[in-house]
């Protein structure tokens, strides 16, 4: 099927004409830093927010929004005592140690100098908390999580809340910005391993090499550093999904990551469980509606 132009996309209650399940959404590192992705799930009524952000002053603010949100102030991790390197910019600190050897190889982003965002201002003794020992939350059907490093170990230790996932999103980095960090090809590997596939990179982010400058300075000129990669449970066993899981993930993958050819596989795998009539009303509006397209899209802002 051909796909063509641009278009603001339609609610897909509207489109399937059914009303759907409100999804639950967990965002770990809940930090404002512009629209969250799934913003319009929120403000078509169709999505709670759990937040988690241990950074005080961001999670003053979150706690002002007006809305389905919860936010806790946790430091999620293994459970055990833990170093907490603070930098100059809030959303560079992590778990992890910048590296000024990688990060000053880069234009924009800098550690060893004071004024660079990755630049530690001071390191901090912090308690972690697992993931799974979590009790007052809801059970995620979207995981979004943005911890500098950290994701690997948060997720390792909250496999229970990640089994009811049907979508992960995950910032990754595919050089070592902090030291003795997990990339992506550790955190892809893990969570293969429980059930998830890579779908798609969006937000892709990098950066010139120093001393060479492009008039956008946020413009990726050839090397990867790091990502937004989204992952689904496998498509090849849509066995493990059940009628809300169809249905969460058509919901998701249409408004948030516009994945409409995969909506289409799941809508159609509902029909035929359920004698119902989504995919071909789904295809209907494929058919007449531009529609926008997300997929491996650069990152041209900081």
């Amino acid at each position: 099927m051909r796909i063509a132009g641009v278009a603001k996309t339609e609610r897909l209650s509207e489109i399937l004409d059914v009303a759907l399940p409100v999804v639950e959404v967990m965002d770990i590192g809940a930090m404002e830093e512009g629209d969250d992705h799934y913003a319009t799930l929120v403000r078509q009524g169709q999505a709670r927010v759990t937040g988690f952000e241990p950074n005080q002053e961001e999670i003053a603010k979150l706690r002002k929004r007006s809305g389905p949100y919860c936010y806790h102030a946790a430091f999620l991790g293994d459970g055990q005592p833990a170093t907490f390197h603070v930098a100059r910019y809030p959303g560079c600190s992590s778990m992890f140690a910048p590296d000024p050897a990688v990060i000053d190889l880069f234009s924009t982003i800098g550690a060893a100098d004071p004024g660079g965002n990755f630049h530690v201002v001071r390191s901090e003794k912090v308690q972690t908390t697992r993931l799974d020992d979590i009790v007052d939350c809801a059970l995620p059907d979207l995981i979004k999580i943005d911890i500098q490093g950290a994701e690997l170990t948060v997720l390792t230790h909250g496999q229970q809340k990640l089994e009811h996932a049907v979508v992960v999103e995950c910032e990754v980095e595919f050089v070592p910005l902090y030291r003795n960090q997990p990339l992506f090809c550790d955190i892809q590997m893990f969570l293969r391993e429980c059930g998830f596939v890579l779908h798609k990179f969006v937000d892709v982010a990098g950066r010139c090499f120093r001393p060479f400058t492009q008039e956008n300075p946020y413009l990726p000129m050839s090397q990867l550093l790091w990502a937004d990669a989204v992952f689904v449970r496998d498509f090849t066993t849509l066995e493990s999904y059940s009628k809300e899981d169809l249905l969460k993930a058509s919901l998701l993958l249409h408004t948030v990551y516009h994945s409409f050819d995969l909506v289409a596989l799941l809508l159609r795998e509902h029909d035929q469980r359920h004698a119902t009539a989504l995919f071909d009303r789904y295809i209907k509006y494929l058919r007449n509606t531009p529609l926008p397209i997300k997929f491996m899209n650069p990152k041209d802002r900081p």
